[in-house]
């Protein structure tokens, strides 16, 4: 957390409803601060009444109370003073292109403040009543609901100080400041507040406090019989609370750094213990602001989401293997929110929000809506890309999750060991809960955000039933993809009814004895081999992308050797099928399918597998359909199930193929994947329908938004990756419409090009600096364009053209060369390593393109490239990890291909270092990935490639 303040809020603020922070709600300050000046009269009044409080005490809550209401109010009327703005400036400048404006540069100014004047009077929004019938009522219930809140807030503090002492270092004393607004507004304006007292600072939080002291009492009594327990102030603990009829006070943390690695070996083991307590007890909403690193403790600060039931999806129709999984995902460690999850959706896509996730370095930008020409009559609204911003999470400045996974499942085990120790009644454990409430969230709040900037928009307030409709047409398209989230229209309307008047619905419910006994239930059954393998996996989510990996380590084999080859392969392989098999979920209708870590457009996310070739459903039943052929062959160790596992697992890709979007156009991630993954199922089949299968899913490529409207523009997840796959397409049926194709994507590629003096680049979503490599950059993109140029395809200029193209990015490549490394410099931002040797990334893409185009156009060039690129590769050598995209099994590839060293040597690298360490996995590590390019499935299908007499197919290449 890059440049936090040692001390923090316990929660941070968010960004309001129309999508200005509080440092932003400026431009319209004197309108707004008189439209409030009635309402900040009464509340002055209202807290004159308060006896127990002194002179100043009152003015301090006044301006706070009078601040909270403003900002509020600015964010709610900025849109429509903006529209009114623009209507003055039309009228004052009639003409039909603004041309008196641009004749007298100082007429924006004078509009400007002409309308600030206007709109400052006493009476606008009166005046406005015509066009906008109900804004002086929802501006009034807005202001009245604020006044309440905060004087609600005066009188029990008023009531309350001399009961506050156990939360302080002695009597409270004074009041010397007061911050509303710290989270999210509910039930009338009332937020979580922050007061400072002459003694320290305590938070306000005006809904039921109950669960928050059962929870604390929990704890203690967890951890006063547990072996090896931490010391009471260095242990997991939630703040000091004040429980009161229907509100409560707690404790201020302070965010603070762990001093030394002892504290933060203690921070992630504790983190551990938090996820066996949430698992027991049903919690879930633990993101960042809910937690607070205090040094090695992380205070879960807002436990108000306790005792979740989740609720059942409908049939997927992907088959009963997914909704088995999915299920499962549900229920696991995941919900709690501690765990690196990536958020979906146009605002926070890709956004991690988790309680020990939200990595520095490891966030998108975010749209962001701000006042651009503020002060001009040339004011408007505009999106920016802006960071999310930062909150007291995290245990160190540059936190690495990695570093710390085995603490955290160590702590999970340690103390769900002890919850299901004999004689424990976890019954009599959690029902010290029973009488308190919790909260349900049952729609995501930046749903309800974006509702409720519609219905404050100028247009809603014009026509304020229309944009209410609308709104519960949203909210009940919402709950047929949500279960749980509210159908009827009472309930929508309650919802709509917040909204309007700039709060986030809030549910609760009661804990009573049957919800005890459900959670109770749920956690006994749970399977706990899964929930530490999603807590493992859940690693792999923290990280966006390869941008700032974790420090790679490279661990060798030991004396390896090719002795006794082929038994040893086999062996290998019968284990990886068999463990790739057992690690299975199943349906009872013959579906297979897999929960891993996937690679998504947003970033990766634990799931059941989509139907992609990289981390997906396509390349686990591609190596399958290998495996049992090899079998067939007399090349591999027969194993029961394998062809039963592939053909439920065929059914899923099928299904999921027909019934989930299709994300992008990539060659590994998207349309060009599922092309790719048909065609090698044909040729390792030779089934027709695999061929037909392939050509239904290369009509998403010949027009539409996968291609047109593409921003991902790579080999792996953009335009680039289709060329290949369709022109493979168009060899195996002789159709020349898949050519035609390729060419559509050969003149967008060309039209994208960043060409300079070092040659030709292509900016993208995820490196918009343009880079080079193969997966992600010029050299991948630039082999594709010289494979079309190599085809019939488009005409003879344009394949010339793309020619010319390809060499200007292999150029642009080889500009990156340094002689000094012998290898290429890799140029992403915030990348932690300047050189790699990854088929990704580095050195290995590098070559196997290069000798690829050598193989097929002979130019002596591309060889020398290749040769280049097996130097780099082999002087840096094997033991990063078992991968094909950024591992030693690309590499083996390579250097296979290309001839370079003894064959046998390079085989007894790969069976001594698996036979040694396992399959590892890369980021993943030890964490179960089924996947092709990046999990076992890759590990399987090299094996079975290492068979001399194999004919497999390559997907490095594509091939």
């Amino acid at each position: 957390m890059s440049g936090a303040a040692p001390e923090k809020t316990a929660r941070q603020d968010r960004t309001d409803g129309a999508g200005q922070g509080r440092d932003e709600a400026r431009w319209f300050a004197r309108p707004v601060r008189n439209i409030a000046r009635p309402w900040r009269e009464e509340l002055a009044r209202r807290l004159a009444a308060v006896d127990a409080l002194g002179g100043r005490e009152r003015d301090v809550i006044l301006e706070a109370g009078h601040t909270a209401l403003l900002t509020s109010l600015h964010a709610k009327l900025s849109r429509l003073f903006l529209i009114e703005l623009h209507a003055l400036r039309m009228a004052t400048d009639p003409g039909p292109t603004g041309a008196g404006a641009a004749a007298d540069p100082g007429s924006d100014d004078r509009t400007w403040a002409a309308f600030i004047d206007q709109a400052g009077a006493d009476g606008y929004l009166d005046g406005l009543a015509h066009r906008y019938p109900t804004l002086g009522s929802r501006v009034a219930s807005v202001a009245r609901l604020s006044v309440a809140a905060t004087a609600r807030f005066a009188e029990r503090l008023a009531t309350d100080r001399d009961l506050l002492t156990p939360l302080l270092a002695g009597p409270a004393g004074e009041v010397r400041a007061v911050a509303f607004g710290a989270g999210d507004s509910h039930r009338g304006g009332l937020t979580v507040s922050r007061v400072d007292f002459a003694a320290g600072s305590v938070m306000y939080k005006p809904r039921p406090s109950g669960a928050d002291v059962a929870l604390g009492a929990l704890l203690d009594e967890l951890f006063a019989d547990l072996p090896g327990a931490p010391p009471p102030d260095a242990r997991v603990r939630v703040p000091r609370t004040l429980a009161r009829d229907g509100y409560g006070w707690a404790e201020f943390v302070a965010h603070r750094y762990c001093a030394d690695d002892a504290e933060l070996a203690a921070f992630y083991r504790n983190v551990g213990h938090w996820l066996a307590v949430l698992r027991c007890v049903g919690g879930t909403d633990m993101h960042a602001e809910n937690m607070i690193a205090a040094g090695p403790v992380p205070v879960i600060v807002d436990a108000e989401t306790l005792f979740d039931a989740p609720a059942p999806f409908p049939p997927s129709g992907r088959g009963d293997a997914v909704d088995v999984a999915a299920a499962a995902i549900r229920r696991t460690v995941l919900r709690t929110g501690l765990l690196p999850v990536r958020g979906t959706g146009f605002a926070l896509g890709g956004v991690d929000i988790s309680g020990i996730g939200a990595l520095p370095g490891q966030q998108p930008l975010i749209p962001h809506p701000v006042i651009a020409d503020g002060g001009t009559a040339a004011a408007r609204f505009q999106v920016d890309l802006v960071a999310m911003p930062t909150a007291g999470n995290h245990p160190s400045p540059t936190p690495v999750l990695s570093a710390y996974w085995d603490r955290i499942l160590a702590g999970f085990r340690e103390l769900t060991a002890h919850l299901r120790r004999p004689g424990t009644d976890p019954h009599a454990l959690l029902r010290r809960f029973e009488g308190a409430r919790a909260r349900r969230i049952l729609r995501p709040t930046q749903a309800y955000v974006d509702i409720g900037r519609m219905l404050w928009h100028p247009a809603s307030l014009h026509d304020e039933p229309t944009a209410v409709e609308r709104a519960r047409d949203i909210l009940r398209r919402n709950a047929e993809v949500l279960p749980g989230a509210p159908t009827d229209r009472a309930a929508i309307d309650g919802e709509i009814a917040d909204l309007l008047v700039g709060d986030v619905p809030m549910v609760t419910f009661p804990v009573d004895a049957g919800v005890v006994r459900a959670t109770v239930e749920d956690w006994r059954t749970a399977d706990l081999a899964l929930e530490e393998s999603v807590i493992q996996d859940a690693l792999v989510g923290a990280y966006l992308n390869e941008r700032s990996l974790p420090p790679r380590v490279q661990t060798a084999a030991r004396d390896p050797h090719a002795r006794d080859r082929e038994r040893r392969r086999r062996e290998l392989a019968a284990g990886m099928v068999r463990r790739l098999c057992d690690g299975a979920v199943r349906g009872d209708d013959g579906t297979v399918t897999w929960i891993s870590p996937v690679f998504t457009p947003a970033g990766w996310s634990i799931r059941v597998l989509p139907a992609d070739l990289y981390t997906g459903q396509g390349g686990v039943a591609l190596t399958l359909a290998e495996y049992d052929q090899e079998v067939r062959a007399g090349r591999a160790d027969e194993v029961p199930g394998v062809a039963e596992a592939f053909a439920g697992a065929l059914r899923v890709l099928e299904s999921t193929e027909d019934r989930t979007p299709t994300p992008s156009a990539g060659a590994f991630s998207g349309a060009a994947s599922q092309v790719w993954t048909w065609l090698a199922l044909h040729r390792v089949r030779g089934e027709d329908r695999f061929l037909a299968r392939a050509a239904e899913r290369a009509v998403l490529l010949e027009a539409g938004p996968l291609v047109d409207d593409d921003v991902e523009v790579d080999l792996l997840n953009g335009a680039a990756g289709g060329i290949v796959p369709l022109l493979g397409l168009a060899e195996a049926t002789g159709q020349d419409r898949w050519l035609a194709a390729a060419a559509r994507i050969g003149r967008r590629l060309s039209g994208l090009a960043l060409v300079d003096g070092s040659g030709a680049r292509w900016t993208t979503r995820l490196n918009p600096e343009g880079i080079g490599g193969f997966a992600h950059g010029a050299t991948g993109i630039g082999w594709s364009l010289l494979r079309l140029a190599l085809t019939e395809a488009g005409s003879p200029g344009e394949r010339r053209g793309w020619a010319r193209l390809a060499e200007r990015a292999f150029a642009y490549q080889e500009s990156l060369y340094r002689p000094e490394h012998d290898n290429w410099l890799d140029v992403r931002v915030g990348a932690e390593e300047d050189f790699f040797t990854s088929w990704c990334h580095g050195s290995t893409g590098i070559g196997v393109a290069m000798l690829d185009l050598h193989r097929r156009a002979g130019d002596p060039a591309h060889l020398e490239v290749a040769r280049r690129a097996a130097r780099a590769c082999a002087t840096e050598g094997f033991g990063w990890s078992h991968t094909l995209c950024h591992g030693d099994l690309g590499l083996w590839e390579f250097l296979t291909s290309l001839g370079v060293g003894d064959p046998q040597d390079l085989d007894g690298e790969i069976l001594t270092g698996l036979e040694q360490r396992g399959p590892v996995g890369g980021l993943a590590r030890e964490a179960f990935s089924p996947s092709l390019m990046s999990g076992l499935a890759g590990v399987l299908h090299t094996l079975l490639r290492m068979h001399p007499a194999a004919r497999l197919p390559d997907p490095l290449l594509l091939d």
